[in-house]
C-alpha cells in the first residue's frame, strides 16, 4: 500500500526546522552538562589537593611545636645549669675565701707584730694587735692595703702599753673584707687612712 504525504510543504519545512532546533539544543545541553561535570571534577581535585596540603602543613606545625618545646626545655636546662653552677661557685668562694684571707693576713704581718683579736661582723673587720714600734704597724697597714682582700683599711688608734708591756705598741685597725679577691681601690691609690685617734699612753 502506498502512503502519500499530504502535508503542505510549509509544514514539512517547519517540522524539519523544529527537529534541527531540538538537535542543536540537545547538543548545547550535552556540552553544558559536560563542562559542568568537568568543573565539578576539577573542583574535587583541587579540594583533594588542598586537603593534602593542609594535612602537610599541620604535620609541619606539629613538628615545629615539638622543636620549639625541645628548644624551650634546653633553655630551661641551661638556666638551671647556670643557677646550680653559680651556687657551686658561691659555695667554693665561701669555703676558700676565709682561708685565703687568713693566709693574706698572716703574710702581711711582720715578724715583730702579732694579732690579739680578729672580728668579722658582716664583712666589717676589726683587727687588734701589738707591735714593737709604730714603723712595724705602718708596714702592716701598707701590706693590708696592697692585699686584694682588704678594702678601706684604716688605723683607728695606737696606744703605748703600760710598764708591763715594755715598749710595745697596741693598735686597732678596721677594714672591709672581700672573700673574693678583687683589686683594692686603696691598693691602687697606695695610701693608708690616718689614725682616727691620736696615740694614747697607757
Amino acid at each position: 500500500m502506498i502512503r502519500i504525504n499530504l502535508l503542505p510543504v510549509k509544514e514539512r519545512k517547519a517540522e524539519v526546522s523544529r527537529r534541527r532546533e531540538l538537535t542543536l539544543g540537545g547538543v548545547v545541553l550535552g556540552f553544558t552538562v559536560l563542562v559542568l561535570a568537568g568543573l565539578y571534577v576539577y573542583q574535587l581535585y583541587r579540594l583533594s589537593t588542598l586537603n593534602s596540603e593542609l594535612v602537610g602543613l599541620r604535620d609541619e606545625i606539629q613538628a615545629l611545636d615539638v622543636k620549639v618545646k625541645q628548644v624551650g626545655d634546653l633553655q630551661n636546662k641551661i638556666e638551671e645549669f647556670k643557677s646550680k653552677n653559680k651556687i657551686i661557685e658561691d659555695l667554693e668562694r665561701k669555703k676558700v675565701g676565709p682561708v685565703r684571707v687568713m693566709e693574706s693576713l698572716s703574710a702581711a704581718a711582720p715578724p715583730s707584730l702579732w694579732l690579739t683579736e680578729f672580728k668579722d661582723i658582716g664583712g666589717n673587720l676589726v683587727i687588734n694587735g701589738q707591735a714593737i714600734d709604730n714603723q712595724t704597724v705602718a708596714d702592716f697597714l701598707k701590706a693590708l692595703v696592697s692585699s686584694s682582700y682588704f678594702k678601706n683599711v684604716e688605723l683607728v688608734e695606737t696606744t703605748q702599753g703600760g710598764p708591763a708591756a715594755g715598749t710595745y705598741k697596741k693598735f686597732s685597725i678596721k677594714s672591709v673584707v672581700s672573700y673574693q679577691s678583687t683589686p683594692s681601690a686603696s691598693a691602687v691609690k697606695g695610701s693608708v687612712k690616718a689614725p682616727a685617734k691620736a696615740e694614747k699612753k697607757g
